[in-house]
């Protein structure tokens, strides 16, 4: 069997905001120390042109921005492929939830080695057994998938647990 997969750079909000926040740091880190290092070249020159100061501190320290521009990238992917470890199971639950909520046939959770959040799936699942053991859900074991439980028949118990069915559905919505 062929596992298609998808690749996706971002997968929600959260991670967006994370590299943004973790740019804006590392640029905010090195403005910082750009400008102490001026600063401490100042006071071991004592006075004199600002403008010629900087040009010196420049030509002496500029491999420091070049290294600045090639480091972040590989940092900024780092920490997305980081990010995958969270934000994946995030969206895997996300979609569970949902489905549950929808009366959709949904899937066990399964998350790949290496994802975070691990006992979140766990619960989830645990979850989906209670609600096949209280009849909401049943589990096709051989394919992993569960589906809602459909009423058999029109009589009074059926009818009366059909409606105890949708007043659990509509708790879990």
């Amino acid at each position: 069997m062929r596992k298609e997969r998808r690749f996706r750079l971002m997968i929600n909000v959260f991670q967006g905001k994370m590299l943004a926040r973790f740019v804006a740091y590392w640029f905010i880190y090195q403005i910082t120390l750009w400008n102490f290092l001026f600063l401490w070249q100042l006071m071991a020159e004592g006075k004199g042109n600002p403008l010629e100061q900087y040009a010196r501190f420049f030509s002496a320290h500029y491999p420091m921005l070049i290294c600045f521009a090639i480091v972040v990238p590989f940092f900024a992917w780092d920490a997305m492929k980081f990010s995958h470890r969270v934000a994946g199971p995030i969206y895997r639950l996300q979609q569970t939830i949902r489905a549950v909520a929808a009366d959709d046939p949904i899937r066990r959770v399964k998350l790949r080695n290496g994802d975070y959040l691990l006992e979140v799936a766990d619960d989830v699942n645990d979850m989906l057994e209670s609600l096949e053991e209280r009849g909401v859900l049943t589990i096709d074991r051989s394919t992993g998938r569960t589906k809602p439980v459909e009423t058999a028949t029109p009589d009074k118990s059926a009818a009366s647990d059909a409606s105890h069915d949708e007043s659990l559905s509509s708790h879990l919505a």
